[in-house]
């Protein structure tokens, strides 16, 4: 026990002496030079260059392992200490051999500017990167984590042990990987871009709450009246679509549940769709609405034009009910097949007909199926992207924007206005909306759930 409890706090050590630490960059034009020193917190969110991208990574690291530690299992602590350190030692190697790195060489010619010194970025002989000493006490304290959390390993027993421990984390490693690179990393810069101006090429600039006051409170805003037309648009599309990506798998799950010839051949088809892109979905119906040579004005000869609303509303939901239909049929699938049949035998000698099965039966035996599918197409809908970005292909912003979902907005004006904090912050309104919807869908099923 001492062991880890010294272990936990050379890692709870690490992280303040993490943000302790500072990088010293000078650059010399001719015989004049420029110093400045920046935090690692400044550093991290400087978004500069590919190795920054590492402090994000080694911060989780130690994270987990300081879990891990407090879970008593040594292993993890001594496991993922030991890459937290990795990680870091990395990042100084990388970030020191970066010839220009552009936030420093920005920060550093605005100081030789001042002092009216001109200059061309050829006339510069690189930039010198050194790091305090707080650096070489991070990794020590980085190192001495890993070295205490180390179980014993004097017995072949002990060493299996320490394998058996470490073994699941080479299974979930590169997904573990994966995620903190490409969802939670994102996640913590998109909400720090909330709060900053910034136009992906410079650094961020610490604005507080402007961006938040401009999309919420200024209603003479281009950007205002963008949020709310995004908004309620997407909100409409999550209202058309979510209750028949429900009811529609749902159906198709009890209907082949009966195994009736060719359940296995409908269940294919059904499921085929899952397995398409969304590009090549949403222009396969695309083609089938287009009113020059769609199938609908051709074939069936629609005197509407489908892809003009209000109408565009029932292409977009049939080909996303298309597009999602099997995946959710298949966890129904799953979920029937767990629900015993001497429930509906009961029910049959209790004078039950199907409807009463399905109510009294099915529904309560699929009940936490229903619940995360539910909240799944609800967070998935509220993302709507492609499905109008493709469907009207030659101008998604036509029709006077009815059809332009929040997401289009976002990617808009952080891309091609070059406004990313704005852009962030109108992400940040749609997330808090899905927090808020998923949680009170959850206390609403939890509150009707039989005890």
């Amino acid at each position: 026990m001492a062991r880890s409890r010294a272990a936990l706090l050379c890692a709870v050590m690490f992280l303040v002496l993490f943000f302790l630490s500072g990088v010293n960059a000078s650059m010399t034009v001719k015989e004049d030079t420029a110093d400045i020193t920046l935090g690692m917190g400044s550093v991290l969110f400087t978004l500069s260059s590919i190795s920054v991208l590492i402090l994000p990574l080694t911060l989780a690291f130690m994270l987990i392992a300081i879990v891990g530690l407090l879970k008593n299992q040594r292993s993890v602590g001594m496991l993922f200490a030991g890459l937290a350190t990795i990680g870091f030692a990395v990042f100084l190697v990388l970030f020191a051999r970066e010839g220009f790195n552009k936030s420093l060489y920005d920060r550093l010619s605005g100081l030789l500017g001042e002092l009216g010194i001109k200059f061309k970025k050829r006339d510069t002989e690189g930039i010198v990167v050194t790091y305090s000493f707080h650096v070489y006490f991070t990794i020590c304290a980085g190192a001495l984590t890993a070295l205490l959390a180390a179980p014993p390993m004097k017995t072949a027993q002990d060493r299996h042990m320490m394998r058996r421990a470490i073994l699941p984390y080479a299974y979930i490693g590169p997904h573990l990987l994966f995620f903190i690179v490409f969802f939670v990393t994102p996640a913590i810069y998109g909400v720090y871009a909330a709060f900053t101006r910034w136009n992906l090429i410079n650094d961020p600039m610490w604005v507080g709450l402007d961006n938040f006051r401009t999309i919420l409170l200024e209603s003479g805003n281009t950007y205002y009246k963008q949020l709310r037309n995004g908004l309620w648009n997407t909100v409409q599309f999550v209202i058309y679509c979510v209750p028949p990506s429900i009811i529609l798998p749902l159906s198709l799950a009890v209907a082949l549940r009966t195994r009736c010839r060719g359940n296995k051949f409908f269940q294919t088809i059904y499921y085929l769709p899952s397995i398409m892109s969304i590009a090549s979905v949403t222009l396969s119906w695309r083609y089938m609405f287009l009113k020059s040579y769609g199938v609908m004005t051709h074939f069936f000869m629609s005197p509407v034009d489908w892809l003009v609303p209000p109408h565009s509303w029932i292409s977009l939901v049939i080909a996303t009910v298309w597009w999602v239909n099997g995946g959710t049929m298949v966890i129904y699938q799953s979920a029937l097949a767990s629900i015993p049949d001497e429930h509906y035998e009961a029910a049959s000698v209790d004078g039950a007909n199907a409807w009463q099965k399905f109510v009294h039966v099915t529904l309560p035996g699929m009940r936490y199926p229903l619940t995360y599918t539910l909240m799944a197409a609800l967070v998935a809908q509220f993302n709507i992207y492609g499905q109008p970005l493709f469907m009207i292909w030659n101008n998604p912003f036509a029709n006077q924007e009815r059809n332009a979902v929040l997401l289009m907005y976002v990617v808009e004006n952080a891309i091609k206005k070059q406004v990313a904090g704005i852009s962030a912050a109108m992400a940040f309104v749609l997330g808090v909306c899905i927090l808020t919807v998923s949680f009170i869908q959850l206390r609403v099923m939890r509150a009707n759930a039989p005890d």
